[in-house]
Order: C-alpha cells, then sequence, then structure tokens
C-alpha cells in the first residue's frame, strides 16, 4: 500500500509550484500528489487556478495563488483585480505580496489600503500576507501584523521564496523555528504564521509545526511528498 503522510502535517501543508514555468502537466500531476497526501492546499500561480480547481473539485484540498508576486510592486487595484479573478477561477486562499516600498518607507496608510483594497475583493477566500522576515524590523514587523489582522488576514507567511537585493545572502528564503517565534511574537496571537523556504524533510515540518506555524509551504518537487510520508514512517 502506498504510504500517506499522517492527517495533522499533511492538512498544514501547502504543496506549492509558482515557478514561472510551470505547466499544465505540472499542475495536475500536484494534485493527484495533493489528493493521494490530503494536503491542505495547492499553491499554483493565478492563472492555472482553474485547471487546479477542475482537478480537486470534489476534495477537500484548497486552491492558492500568490497575488504580487514575486516582489508586490503592482498596483493595489491591480492586484485586486488579480484576485478577483482568481477566486472567480476557484481559489480559496489568496496569498498577498505588498509593495515594499510602501513598508520600508512606513508609509502605513498606503499599505493599510492596499490589503484592505484587496481583502475587499475576495470575501469567500482566505487571505494571507507575506513578508519578507529577513528585511524587516521587528517593529516593521509588528505594525504590518497589525494591519494583516485588523484587515482580516488569516496567515503571514516568512516569504515569497526570493531574495529581494541578490547581493544580501541574508534574504535567501529560508523556513527555520526562529523566523517562525518571530512571526509569532509580532502576531500577537492575532494571525497565524506560516512557514515557507527550503522545507526538504519531515523532521523539518515537525519541528516547524512545534515552532507554532499553521501551515507548511512544500514546493512540489516529484516525489518529494512520498518522501515526507516515508520519513514519518520511520519516524512511528
Amino acid at each position: 500500500m502506498t504510504l500517506r503522510i499522517p492527517d495533522q502535517p499533511a492538512r498544514a501543508i501547502d504543496y506549492t509550484d509558482v515557478r514561472k514555468g510551470i505547466t499544465y502537466a505540472d499542475v495536475e500531476r500536484i494534485c493527484l500528489e495533493a489528493r493521494h497526501h490530503r494536503v491542505g492546499a495547492v499553491v499554483v500561480p493565478s492563472a492555472l487556478v482553474h485547471r487546479a480547481a477542475v482537478c480537486l473539485v470534489d476534495v477537500d484540498v484548497a486552491v492558492a495563488c500568490y497575488i504580487g508576486y514575486p516582489f508586490g510592486t503592482q498596483a493595489a487595484g491591480v492586484k485586486a483585480r488579480e484576485a478577483e479573478v482568481a477566486v472567480a477561477h476557484g481559489a480559496t486562499e489568496i496569498e498577498v505580496v505588498p509593495h515594499y516600498g510602501a513598508v520600508r518607507a512606513a508609509r502605513w496608510e498606503q499599505v493599510e489600503v492596499e490589503l484592505h483594497t484587496v481583502r475587499g475583493t475576495i470575501e469567500t477566500a482566505t487571505p494571507k500576507l507575506v513578508v519578507e522576515l529577513s528585511y524587516l524590523s521587528d517593529d516593521e514587523l509588528t505594525t504590518i501584523a497589525r494591519i494583516a489582522a485588523d484587515a482580516e488576514y488569516a496567515l503571514i507567511a516568512n516569504t515569497a521564496g526570493f531574495r529581494i537585493v541578490s547581493t544580501r545572502p541574508e534574504t535567501e528564503a529560508q523556513a527555520t523555528p526562529e523566523a517562525i517565534e518571530r512571526l509569532v511574537r509580532a502576531a500577537g496571537g492575532r494571525i497565524r504564521p506560516k512557514a515557507v523556504g527550503g522545507i526538504k524533510t519531515y523532521a523539518e515540518v515537525v519541528r516547524l509545526l512545534e515552532a507554532g506555524a499553521a501551515r507548511i509551504a512544500v514546493d512540489a518537487e516529484p516525489g518529494i511528498l512520498g518522501r515526507l510520508a516515508e520519513e514519518a514512517e520511520e519516524d512511528r
């Protein structure tokens, strides 16, 4: 019998493929694996949301997509429209990348308007905020987490999975227990953390959940969910 990831960790997994070269066949494979392991969600680019929704129509696996990926530099109205179309195509979770120029300039009213603008177009979907943890001070992180919580965002992720500044290796996307603990402190219990970046093993998934992560982004490499299931079986 083919192994499955245990239910509780599986339901926390966001099985993610947002590569620019992702194909319809990739989405179909991802969805087949997601169905078998009963993960919480698949995350694909907005252009492929409809295909994922069709593949997952009869199972309890959410379809999610990033809005404003990867740099968040689109206007708020553009992001709102992208989110609106994604929901119409079947997305039930929306991950919003904010405009980091506004964040770093402490233009908090602009950030607030942007998050509320997108939120207002997706009343039937679960919104998530994506930050770049290593790029933000504690004060900046606490402020944007509060704004997101006030706008009823459900989760806050530690990274969109890219280097904001290629000459700064410390901004390489990586999920660690320390990163999640920092999100927990900033969120103050009002918004749940999501772990993103370089998660490859079942032990890492468990450590991140123990640190307080509510969701875990696993990159959709062929066979990785099967490997996680095998590692979970060995740990029993």
